[in-house]
């Protein structure tokens, strides 16, 4: 089975050359022929294109046997980097369904490309995103920026911060930002997860929860205790999670000492 694209459907190309070496990704499937011409062309709706494929590729790389436009990393990570350098494009500009899409392409290359200097990007990406797809991309780049990270850059902390403690914002919306915490081992991430505790969405509380209890329970296990006495006896997951790994930090020795009369 082969792929179009994820955010650039029906949008014209307007030459030829880029409308073939699209159809034959599409129709062929991999050719780094047609990827280079579209990834090269300079043209918004092709260089989305391109970015769109390498990141698909990437994703079922597992299953294929490897990303065929691997040889292109470096070279997709700085056209990714030129796009979010500059505002969105609108719709009406590219043709795409959704304002944005350009910024959506390259933030969906960088979830396995971004490093820790691509934090400031992506925070403008995410401070300008006006759809789902963008502000998701956004995120998850953000996890793997973070997640390189030994000292959490403070724009990209906040930018994140402004949509977790979003009272106005969906539950899906905070907790995509919440995420990108996830494997942030860093005390600045411990911070955000401590003050997500008192969100008043109490699916918010559980992942903020999760954070502490998997990287940082040692600093932050009475405050997990204090949040989690106050869930329903059938708060769903990640609550059990959550739950095992309290159980799980207790020493024997001080557990057994404290049924002693």
């Amino acid at each position: 089975m082969t792929f179009n694209t994820y955010h650039w459907w029906g949008s014209p190309l307007d030459d030829p050359n880029l409308d073939r070496a699209r159809a034959v990704l599409a129709s062929e499937g991999p050719d780094e022929e047609a990827f280079s011409k579209l990834l090269r062309s300079g043209r918004t709706v092709a260089v989305g294109t391109a970015l769109d494929h390498y990141a698909h590729a990437e994703s079922t790389s597992r299953f294929t046997g490897g990303n065929p436009y691997t040889v292109y990393a470096a070279e997709v990570l700085e056209v990714a980097r030129g796009i979010l350098s500059n505002p969105p494009s609108p719709k009406s500009e590219t043709g795409a369904e959704k304002d944005g899409a350009d910024h959506a392409s390259a933030l969906v290359v960088m979830l396995n490309l971004a490093g820790p200097e691509d934090s400031d990007l992506i925070a403008s990406a995410l401070r300008q995103a006006t759809t789902v797809s963008v502000e998701v991309a956004a995120t998850m780049a953000a996890s793997r920026a973070l997640s390189k990270s030994s000292v959490l850059n403070q724009n990209l902390v906040d930018a994140l911060s402004d949509i977790i403690f979003d009272e106005s914002k969906s539950t899906d919306e905070r907790l995509d930002a919440l995420r990108a915490f996830n494997d942030a081992v860093s005390p600045q991430a411990a911070e955000v997860a401590a003050r997500a505790l008192a969100a008043d969405d109490i699916d918010v509380q559980m992942h903020a929860a999760l954070i502490l209890a998997t990287h940082h329970l040692s600093d932050y296990r009475e405050a997990v205790e204090q949040v989690v006495a106050s869930w329903p006896e059938d708060a769903p997951y990640p609550a059990d999670f959550v739950l095992d790994a309290l159980r799980a930090d207790i020493d024997p020795d001080q557990e057994q000492g404290s049924g002693e009369s």
